[in-house]
């Protein structure tokens, strides 16, 4: 199971990431279209302070072997399949929820709260059938208690983060050959 205790001390918080989703060169289509993404997510660098256990899960794709196996079935070029891939299906992929679950249903320690933070925007309402987020509606929060944050949209720099944990997971990361997704299990 792909995860790792680690430390407080561990995490890189920045508010300026929170930035990184509107910029002169690129906007997120999520900001400021979500209840879980900038400006609307907190900045949590104290709040996960008063946390006691961390663990930094993730999911990795062979992304070199899927990209060499579309070039054969599509004759598209590796940029093509690569950028394709990125948008659309590790978008839709539940790889990471999945191994959230597997996590969690072996985590034997008592605690009183928990906050799980995964990758990119919330995609909570549209797993469970029940359509896009209601934050351009106007209505609240379908699944407030649900809600999932990402580590970049409360202020955490995942790639500093990540980058400085390389060992301690056994991984090659930032990878040519793999495509990892990052999520953060905080108790206490």
């Amino acid at each position: 199971m792909p995860f790792a205790q680690i430390q407080y001390k561990d995490i890189y918080f920045d508010p300026k990431v929170q930035e990184m989703c509107i910029s002169p060169s690129f906007e997120c289509p999520f900001y400021d279209h979500s209840w879980s993404c900038p400006p609307n997510s907190p900045y949590l660098e104290k709040a996960l302070s008063t946390y006691t256990d961390f663990y930094l899960i993730y999911s990795m794709f062979d992304l070199e072997s899927y990209i060499k196996k579309e070039k054969e079935r599509t004759n598209r070029s590796e940029f093509f399949i690569k950028n394709t891939f990125l948008l659309t299906k590790s978008f839709e992929s539940n790889d990471l929820e999945n191994e959230f679950k597997l996590f969690l249903a072996q985590y034997d320690k008592k605690y009183k709260k928990r906050l799980l933070l995964y990758d990119g925007t919330c995609k909570y309402c549209k797993k469970q059938n029940a359509g896009v987020c209601t934050f351009d509606s106007g209505e609240p929060c379908r699944f407030p208690q649900e809600k999932r944050f990402s580590m970049e949209s409360i202020g955490i720099e995942v790639i500093s983060t990540v980058r400085d944990l390389r060992e301690k997971f056994n991984i090659e990361y930032p990878s040519n050959k793999y495509h990892y997704r990052f999520g953060l299990a905080c108790f206490k």
